[in-house]
């Protein structure tokens, strides 16, 4: 971008953390552009988590941060140029340090003991905006959408796991898991064929 012949240059951050991270470190890239003053004769001032009338610190680019705090964080970067004018309009970006996992919570599931070889789950998350990932039995976990279903399963016992993962990239630690087993359809006992009704006679004995 150019700065307009206006007398001020202009700032633009091109590098940050995602919007939300559970990283405590920020590193930011700038740079701006001026109608009189080279670029690279530019200098920076910035700010962090403070309220944009307070003091400004000089700086370069790239610009990093570490031990913040899990929460919300704002930064502000302007550029001044050889003549001392200053952006009227510093580069600012927002994110959030979000450390804690989310946690997961099935809804919805088949009956423990079934005979169906089908099976639904419905699942949600404590942080809004999750993603999902999903495992059954000893298989690995994929991404997945609530709900989940499954068909043509065996006749056994079967577990089910699902795990949210926040916006910032925390994935659940303990996966919500639900156990349980499809039996087989038939009816139960042997057969010993047509019934049939025998006439009983006495026996005598002779001592």
């Amino acid at each position: 971008m150019v700065a307009a012949p206006n007398g001020a240059p202009d700032t633009q951050i091109t590098g940050n953390p995602l919007a939300a991270t559970p990283s405590a470190a920020a590193t930011f890239t700038f740079t701006g552009s001026d109608d009189v003053t080279p670029a690279g004769s530019l200098t920076f001032q910035c700010q962090l988590d403070v309220a944009d009338t307070a003091a400004w610190t000089a700086c370069t680019s790239p610009r990093s941060h570490s031990g913040l705090t899990t929460g919300s964080h704002i930064f502000r970067v302007r550029a001044v140029d050889g003549s001392g004018n200053v952006d009227p309009q510093p580069a600012v970006y927002t994110w959030v340090i979000d450390q804690t996992a989310p946690e997961t919570v099935i809804s919805a599931n088949p009956g423990a003991t079934t005979t169906s070889t089908s099976a639904s789950f419905s699942f949600s998350s404590s942080e809004a905006g999750s993603t999902f990932e999903c495992a059954l039995d000893a298989g690995a976990y994929a991404a997945c959408t609530t709900p989940k279903a499954y068909s043509g399963l065996s006749v056994a016992a079967h577990t089910f796991r699902v795990r949210a993962i926040d916006a910032a990239g925390n994935v659940d630690g303990s996966p919500a898991t639900y156990a349980w087993t499809i039996q087989s359809g038939g009816g139960g006992g042997t057969s010993c064929g047509t019934a049939q009704t025998v006439s009983s006679v006495a026996d005598s004995w002779i001592e």
